[in-house]
């Protein structure tokens, strides 16, 4: 491991500090944290807080006082959360569920309710949240169906459910099925399916966000390496499509290579995706695209990732940085954004974390 340097400084004046915790998931043996230094990029004082199986995905409360997160319990698939108190992990509860495990979890706007995926089971699954405590399963959806792509859509995939912006509706994106699964769910965490809004066949939809505004959602696309922009109707959720760009410049080779997540920025102009090489040729990427007024969306960049396989990305709360989970390289690499152009560059600097898979921040 990379000797590191740490300091904790604060701002004169102000006291903020200079370094931001940072949550990473990973598939090895739990939750590190790091530290990221807001003005050099540098990730430092790594800490084992949380061992566990099955742990690559999790997502923080507003207060940042809590974090759920997929796990196994007893071999089963399962949900769990911890408090967060001066650095110190505790969990406060956990529960299983019908499934093989988790690859996604996400909790609505008032905190009420905790969602998960199952991709290999391909449904979703809901439980309602009291004080950060887990209740019990409220909703299991099967999902089914097929599509074109015979060896990656024989089946249904869930793989991300999250509430929309009015907290009325939830979406999941199922990438066996090419389709945005489309639920109403209320304060216990019960699901209603409302259908779906399908895609280009093929596509193989992973990951999703929302505009600035709420009123444009961003799919992207794990197969055809594309993102699709669609507009979305406020008043009753609904999903119509506008645009599909791809997240690479034409003529570049893309073979075997598949996308794994999608950030918008703060102001809603801008759109980063992680882009994984599944050869080893070093193409592993990010790609940055604009956001025009109404919503479509047009390349920007694609820059190299610094990381071999790219698993997930974030954007720090600042919207200075974004960190990259490098999977098989087993490290967090950081990224300097330009604000005004959107535009990334590679700090150098990096932290080794065992099969890094997930990214969050302290709020």
């Amino acid at each position: 491991m990379k000797k590191m340097i740490f300091a904790t400084v604060a701002l004169t004046g102000t006291f903020q500090a200079q370094t931001t915790p940072v949550y990473v998931g990973t598939g090895a043996d739990g939750i590190y944290t790091l530290e990221l230094n807001e003005k050099t990029g540098a990730l430092s004082n790594r800490k084992h807080v949380v061992k566990g199986q099955n742990m690559g995905f999790q997502e923080v409360n507003k207060e940042g006082s809590v974090i759920f997160s997929t796990f196994k319990k007893d071999g089963k698939g399962a949900v769990s959360a911890y408090s967060i108190v001066k650095g110190k992990f505790t969990e406060i509860s956990s529960q299983p569920y019908e499934g093989r495990g988790l690859c996604h979890v996400s909790i609505d706007a008032n905190e009420k309710v905790l969602f998960g995926a199952d991709y290999g089971g391909g449904k979703v699954v809901s439980f309602p949240i009291e004080a950060g405590e887990i209740g019990p399963v409220a909703s299991l959806m099967q999902h089914k169906g097929s599509s074109v792509n015979k060896q990656r859509q024989e089946g249904p995939h869930a793989h991300s459910i999250y509430a929309g912006p009015d907290n009325k509706f939830a979406y999941a994106p199922d990438l066996g099925i090419d389709q945005v699964k489309f639920y109403a769910f209320d304060a216990k965490g019960t699901l209603t399916d409302k259908g779906g809004f399908r895609l280009i066949p093929g596509s193989g939809p992973r990951h999703m966000k929302f505009g600035k505004d709420g009123s444009h959602a961003y799919v992207l696309n794990e197969l055809t390496l594309t993102v699709t922009g669609f507009s979305r109707d406020r008043k009753n959720g609904v999903l119509t499509m506008k645009n599909t760009v791809s997240v690479f410049p034409s003529k570049t080779k893309t073979e075997n290579m598949s996308c794994s997540e999608i950030r918008v920025s703060q102001d809603g102009k801008f759109i980063y995706t992680a882009n994984r090489d599944l050869t080893e040729e070093g193409r592993d990427s990010l790609t940055v695209l604009s956001v025009a007024q109404d919503g479509s969306l047009k390349h920007l960049e694609t820059t190299p990732a610094a990381v071999w396989i790219p698993r997930n990305i974030n954007l720090s709360p600042s919207g200075d940085w974004l960190l990259v989970a490098g999977q098989k390289s087993n490290e967090v690499t950081s990224h300097r954004i330009d604000k005004k152009t959107g535009k990334i560059s590679f700090s150098g600097k990096s932290a080794e974390v065992p099969k890094a898979m997930c990214i969050n921040f302290a709020r």
